[in-house]
């Protein structure tokens, strides 16, 4: 993200590092799919709130 834009294709190419970087477990409270899944959707949304932080809204 470092020197870019930040558009759903920076966004999405971040999600997509993330969800292939995390390895995680299989339990009752969720599936690794459905984690691996979520991982990607939380990285989205951390990084627009932070970015929302720093100018100042």
């Amino acid at each position: 993200l470092i020197g870019s834009r930040l558009d759903d294709a920076a966004l999405n190419a971040a999600a997509n590092a993330c969800r292939a970087a995390c390895r995680p477990i299989d339990d009752k409270r969720g599936t690794i799919a459905y984690r691996t899944q979520i991982a990607g959707v939380l990285l989205k949304r951390t990084v627009k709130i932070a970015a929302e932080r720093a100018q100042g809204k």
